[in-house]
């Protein structure tokens, strides 16, 4: 089930929160959560039932070590081992098998086959949550959830699938608290406003830049410069869009139910460095390298030397959880190095314009790479940016624009009226799209316009703007699609 489907939107949502809300009225505050629970697993079994199973097991696996390591003194490290293996294990069958074996046949030059193994939406997610959770166990730093609040926290809905990815010290504490269990019509307008902008970002301006990256990608044997940097464009810009988006919809859910998801982007595309673009992009997956991976290893503790490797190991991982594909390995690789020029002191870039100017530059050719999926893609995009070739594809790649339902009047008209110019309102049409996404990005973040609309009392402005982005999405809801990070 997906955020931006009409069943989520006019039949799971409000029956979910009626339910949720009317629990509590009554103070059945653990079935409440029983109830919340149950609504997060139809929703993820919505996708495909099979995957339940997997889920379930996960939880039971993982809760039953955490218990273990509250009441056992002895075996502890044994105990944590196992739940760090059996985690990694499982998200290694369903995401690297294949990496595995491909791998293995390149260097050794054997056949062995493949396996395609479809992976399950939300492992990679809720797999280092879990991973958190039983660390922090054996550190003695969680809050000792019972059966329930645990089973809450992995499933919460909002979250599950796609992050942001949230320590159980951040959620728990809320089940917790009675206050959060009484509707309040100031967090919901506020989670419903932050939701509806997601859902604008999301639908009206990544769905739209997509088009023209899968087509791009698709026709990848004929593409020319122009379009080349065209489709790179779009493809940061919807992957950003989609991205923020998703976590927008997400802390705009958990503010209906009461709940406070923490923020996951600092408007990264005005980083004016690598190592700035990640103290603002996915805030949660990079801390939870730091605190899991980076931290354990030495972090900068260690010398120069040390603290090089350490940078290096973490983007490589990172860059191997995002996907199983040399592609992103070399992605992350690129990541690493970036952050480590910007730590020499004589390199160190300045919040200046011809910073951000660059930083954007290298993130939009790095994010080429970790869109490709194979070496021969990459290498073809890399041709195709960097020698030089006549932009005669470009009107083609933006015609992939004409059948979206948020132009089809306008293209419809264009082909009555002046069929001669059709190719040039294409551009034009992509060219307001880029137009908006940039207002986008120079402005507020979604967040920032809702609590500032929040502090004015939602200004009449305000609810029409927001009212109009609900309207031109239901328009668009013909056209379900799936946000990015749930291939990841």
């Amino acid at each position: 089930m997906y955020f931006n489907s009409a069943i989520f939107l006019f039949v799971f949502l409000p029956l979910t929160l009626a339910g949720w809300y009317l629990l509590n009225h009554f103070k059945i505050y653990r079935g409440a959560l029983v109830f919340l629970s149950l609504a997060s697993l139809v929703f993820y079994g919505y996708f495909k039932p099979a995957y339940l199973l997997l889920i379930l097991g996960s939880i039971a696996v993982n809760y039953l070590v955490m218990r273990g390591l509250h009441r056992w003194e002895m075996g502890r490290r044994g105990l944590l081992a196992f739940g760090v293996l059996a985690n990694l294990g499982l998200l290694g069958y369903f995401k690297y098998s294949d990496f595995f074996l491909q791998s293995v046949n390149m260097i050794f030059h054997t056949d062995l086959a493949l396996l395609h193994i479809l992976l399950p939406l939300g492992i990679s997610f809720y797999t280092i949550q879990q991973l958190s959770c039983i660390i922090d166990a054996y550190r003695r730093q969680d809050c000792d959830p019972t059966l329930i609040e645990y089973v809450s926290y992995v499933t919460f809905f909002p979250q599950l699938i796609a992050g942001p990815i949230v320590l159980s010290e951040e959620l728990i504490p809320q089940f917790r608290d009675t206050a959060l269990r009484r509707f309040d019509p100031a967090n919901f307008a506020q989670g419903l406003s932050l939701f509806i902008l997601g859902l604008g970002k999301k639908m009206l301006i990544a769905d739209v830049l997509g088009r023209v990256v899968d087509f791009g990608y698709e026709k990848i044997y004929w593409i020319d410069t122009a379009s080349a940097w065209v489709v790179a464009l779009c493809y940061i810009l919807q992957l950003y869009f989609d991205f923020s988006g998703y976590c927008d919809m997400a802390r705009g859910l958990g503010r209906m139910f009461n709940f406070t998801l923490p923020e996951n982007f600092k408007q990264p595309l005005k980083a004016h460095s690598v190592k700035d673009f990640w103290a603002r992009w996915h805030l949660t997956l990079t801390r939870f390298f730091t605190k899991y991976v980076d931290t354990p290893l030495g972090g900068s503790r260690e010398g120069a030397v040390r603290t090089c490797v350490n940078v290096m190991i973490v983007f490589l991982v990172s860059g191997l959880w995002h996907g199983a594909a040399i592609t992103f390995v070399i992605w992350g690789g690129l990541h690493g190095l970036g952050v480590l020029f910007d730590r020499r002191k004589h390199f160190a870039a300045k919040d200046n314009l011809f910073f951000r100017v660059a930083t954007f530059l290298f993130l939009t050719f790095s994010l080429m790479i970790f869109r490709c999926g194979t070496v021969d893609f990459m290498c073809r995009m890399l041709r195709a940016m960097f020698i030089p070739k006549g932009a005669r594809f470009l009107p083609e790649l933006c015609s992939c624009l004409a059948e979206l339902p948020e132009f089809y009047m306008v293209t419809r008209a264009a082909e009555v009226l002046m069929p001669g110019a059709v190719n040039i309102v294409y551009l034009i049409l992509l060219g307001l799209v880029l137009l908006v996404a940039g207002i986008f990005l120079a402005g507020k973040c979604a967040d920032q316009i809702v609590c500032s609309a929040k502090e004015k009392g939602y200004p009449m402005r305000f609810v029409l703007a927001v009212a109009f982005v609900f309207t031109c999405v239901v328009v668009s809801l013909n056209q379900v699609s799936s946000f990015l990070y749930f291939n990841f």
